[in-house]
């Protein structure tokens, strides 16, 4: 869960830190005090998009860091492990710096990270529901997406992808072999003309090092002889070197017979009599080989060869083993036949087959998990003062093999009782589709593994008994779990288990966002504020109180 959040230089806060339990935390504050702050900044620390006009003007760069306690967040700890940034105490810590330019700099753990590394953490901490989560309801797959996220098909799709990628691939394939037309069968012509150019020439892998090599000493031959020549005798003769190492190391082993410490130095010499001599031999094969005038002029003829078709084919003459193989491959694939159709319709055929299997499976948890999700929403919905309304999720087959399965998915709902259904975003009004949107996302929360839960101003366009009933699943959904939900209705608040109240600090040269966690004592203050009222009275607090009493009384 979420411990502890801190906030420097983010839009008129300075310098913040909250600590955070479980249960259900409201946030509350006046119209422009900056309720949802701590939204952004988590958005922003679990690597979302940032909007740079947010960090303080009179500021170069912005500080987020959230501390997490990940010890029963099975998922999280694997994924730190992996990383290989795991804390022995269960502790995670997520910090990103963010300057004006729009770089920033992020840690976990006090690892440098990529921010596709905190976006792939966050995703296994918090589960945001935004105040315009509703208007997203009605796009194009989105309606499908929440069905999957309830029905747990996670697995199956990332193996349906990867088959519809498979399918996709071959059947581009396929239909390129089938449509092969002449231009591309004057370009396997051509192909070929240019691979019997190098099957004539025939290069082989190495072969052009090894002959400049061979060329290089071939024609350097009298100047190799003449230099051999010389070092032969500055080793051989009466006053070389192998004599005169013979003569040191004679000299040496007398000095060693009087004392000891000679003998070192006279198997020095020894071993520099034996390495001289070990050369001499050398060059002596070497001086007996003789200039081979034949030889010199096929090395040069190969070369010009092979010079030649590098130049034609604009590569180094290196390369030449390389670019035949190249033309081989373009050949093969471009090579029409009917075995090569019918193999590739055989393996596109098998890729449909397991295809099928998997979007069937799908298809089946998809119908199983309609039922109950059908029953949970339409209750839901009455308890948002939806009375008579109902909720359907209906499948419509898809043709194709695409990554998604067999059917697309279309929410419909029923306003009133004795209607019929429509889909959601022809019927629904901005109201009802605001708490239809509310009802999803609660029982979707129920469902969900994720210990912590965020709200942003969900309830906007409600009030009175479905701000209450919405102040009420909040709670619910907050056993066990840790739920935040920023809110401007009392009712709504009245039902968190913590209240942090959000205010502009003001002087005359400076405005500063300042939350606090309000007493109980407080809390009935700003209950009361919520409630309305230029001028509050002794009611209004009574009121606050009952509202506050009620909401935990069961």
């Amino acid at each position: 869960m979420l411990v502890e959040l801190t906030i420097e230089n983010l839009a008129i806060i300075e310098n913040l830190s909250l600590e955070f339990d479980r249960g259900l935390s409201v946030i509350s504050g006046e119209t422009g005090a900056g309720k949802s702050i701590t939204v952004d900044a988590l958005s922003y620390i679990l690597g979302g998009k940032v909007d740079h006009g947010l960090i303080s003007h009179d500021k170069s760069q912005c500080n987020l860091v959230a501390h997490f306690d990940v010890s029963d967040i099975p998922k999280a700890k694997t994924w730190l492990q992996e990383q290989l940034i795991e804390s022995e105490d269960g502790e995670c810590i997520i910090r990103r710096v963010i300057n004006k330019e729009g770089r920033s700099k992020n840690y976990i753990n006090g690892q440098s990270m990529p921010l596709y590394a905190l976006k792939s953490l966050g995703e296994l901490l918090i589960d945001i529901h935004g105040q315009h989560a509703h208007q997203s309801l009605v796009k194009d797959g989105h309606q499908r997406e929440l069905l999957d996220q309830y029905t747990e098909t996670d697995p199956e799709l990332t193996e349906l992808q990867g088959l519809a990628r498979e399918i996709r691939k071959r059947t581009e394939q396929l239909n390129q072999l089938k449509n092969q037309d002449d231009s591309m069968r004057e370009r396997v012509d051509f192909l070929n003309f240019q691979l019997q150019e190098f099957k004539n020439v025939a290069p082989k892998q190495g072969e052009w090092e090894s002959i400049v090599d061979q060329h290089n000493e071939a024609s350097h031959a009298e100047e190799y002889q003449e230099g051999i020549q010389k070092c032969l005798n500055y080793l051989n003769d009466d006053r070389g070197v192998l004599t005169q190492l013979n003569r040191i190391g004679q000299q040496l082993s007398a000095l060693a017979k009087l004392d000891e410490k000679f003998k070192s130095y006279a198997d020095m010499i020894n071993e520099a009599d034996i390495l001289c001599s070990e050369v001499a031999n050398d060059l002596n094969r070497m001086d007996s080989a003789e200039v081979d005038e034949k030889t010199l002029m096929r090395l040069e003829s190969r070369m010009r060869e092979l010079n030649d078709l590098a130049r034609k084919h604009r590569v180094e003459p290196e390369e030449l083993l390389t670019k035949q193989q190249d033309i081989e491959t373009e050949i093969a694939s471009q090579f029409l036949s009917d075995e090569a159709i019918e193999d590739l319709e055989n393996e596109l055929k098998e890729y449909q087959d397991q295809w099928q299997k998997v979007a069937d499976k799908i298809t089946k948890k998809r119908e199983a998990s309609i039922i109950l999700l059908n029953e949970q929403i339409t209750k839901a919905m009455q308890g948002l003062s939806m009375t008579g309304g109902a909720f359907d999720i209906r499948l419509n087959p898809e043709k194709g093999f695409g990554p998604n399965g067999q059917e697309n998915v279309e929410f419909h709902v029923r306003s009133n009782p004795g209607m019929p259904f429509y889909p959601l975003g022809k019927v629904a009004s901005g109201g009802e589709l605001a708490r239809i949107s509310l009802a999803i996302s609660v029982i979707l929360s129920m469902k969900s593994s994720l210990p912590t839960l965020i709200f942003d101003e969900v309830d906007t366009g409600v009030g009175g008994a479905v701000a209450e009933m919405i102040g009420k699943h909040l709670q619910e959904l907050s056993d066990g779990r840790q739920v935040f939900c920023v809110t401007h209705l009392p009712q709504v608040a009245s039902f968190g288990h913590h209240h942090f109240a959000v205010a502009k600090a003001k002087s005359e040269n400076h405005t500063e966002t300042q939350i606090k966690k309000l007493s109980p004592e407080e809390r009935v203050q700003e209950i009361a504020r919520m409630l309305g009222g230029v001028k509050l009275t002794e009611a209004t607090f009574n009121h606050a109180r009952e509202m506050l009493t009620a909401s935990h009384s069961s």
